[in-house]
């Protein structure tokens, strides 16, 4: 008889969709109970996942399930780095960005279900200033935007157009020096993203060419232009062409500080805070353990 593999699910209850689903029933409905022996925390306050990720490893876990968003995301897989636990997601917030990316796409059910037949892959993790990400990160406008968000009562796409919109007639161009790999440049921008994979919430692309196991970290600047330029560019998140707006520039790297000019904000994984200082991003290659569609392995290993 195999010995089951103990899964842990970590929910945030008060994460977008984990308010209208019955995730304890979806996961028995769907979930190979032969192969796994399944927990489901609840956090309780902010952080929280943190503490049960970290429990989640101690206990010889298999693999730690983030059931919420990005944000839930980001805290899980800090804990995972470097240790033999594989990460697993489920798409439960409101963007699920990295949920996307990965294809694991919106239905919970059929996520679960990846999980039963899914591919181990090995993918980059990275830190700003220390502080971990798996996804995107960003110092300027999207950051404040992030900020915004979270002190927002209108959550969800909608509360995302319209703190974007609010941010347009206030925020002023970014001066910035930003160095990759030693070497200096100095822009004045609407932001910096530091990519290790290229996907927002609500599957708007901007960084397509970021690929998280290549080692290397991606940046785009989204250099000084009039804002409606921005506006009109819109339109190239969902084709995948971002990177090819004659406003931004792409580079990449392994070592990347981003100084500002003046006080702003960044993100990591979608999560804004204060940034008045600089922000050092690095990258940690293939130390973390993600479980994924085995055609998003197929993909990823191919070069495609």
């Amino acid at each position: 008889m195999v010995e089951k593999k103990k899964i842990r699910f970590i929910i945030n209850p008060r994460s977008g969709a984990n308010r209208k689903r019955n995730l304890r029933g979806l996961i028995t409905d769907n979930l190979d109970l032969d192969h796994y022996e399944p927990e489901l925390c609840y956090t309780e306050y902010a952080g929280h996942a943190v503490k049960l990720a970290k429990e989640g490893v101690e206990a010889g876990c298999f693999m730690v399930v983030a059931c919420g968003g990005d944000g839930s995301v980001n805290e899980i897989a800090s804990q995972l780095i470097g240790t033999e636990s594989v990460l697993g997601v489920l798409p439960c917030g409101s963007g699920n960005g990295f949920a996307m990316h990965l294809g694991i796409g919106r239905d919970v059910g059929k996520a679960i279900r990846f999980l039963n037949n899914g591919k181990v892959i090995a993918i980059d993790s990275c830190a700003m200033n220390g502080r971990p990400f798996v996804n995107l990160a960003g110092v300027g406008f999207d950051a404040i935007v992030a900020r915004r968000l979270h002190r927002s009562k209108l959550r969800g796409v909608w509360g995302y157009l319209f703190n974007t919109l609010r941010e347009v007639f206030d925020f002023k161009m970014l001066p910035v020096e930003i160095q990759v790999d030693g070497r200096s440049m100095n822009r004045t921008c609407l932001l910096v993203e530091v990519a290790n994979a290229p996907v927002y919430g609500y599957g708007f692309s901007i960084v397509p060419q970021a690929r998280p196991n290549d080692g290397k970290l991606e940046i785009l600047i989204a250099n000084k232009a009039p804002k409606w330029r921005y506006l009109l560019e819109t339109w190239r998140f969902l084709d995948r062409s971002f990177h090819r707006s004659p406003l931004v520039e792409c580079l990449s790297g392994t070592d990347i500080v981003v100084l500002p000019g003046t006080p702003t904000a960044v993100h990591l994984d979608g999560e804004g805070y204060k940034l008045k200082a600089k922000a050092h991003f690095t990258i940690n290659p293939k130390s973390l353990k993600v479980m994924v569609p085995k055609v998003y392995a197929e993909v990823l290993y191919s070069g495609k």
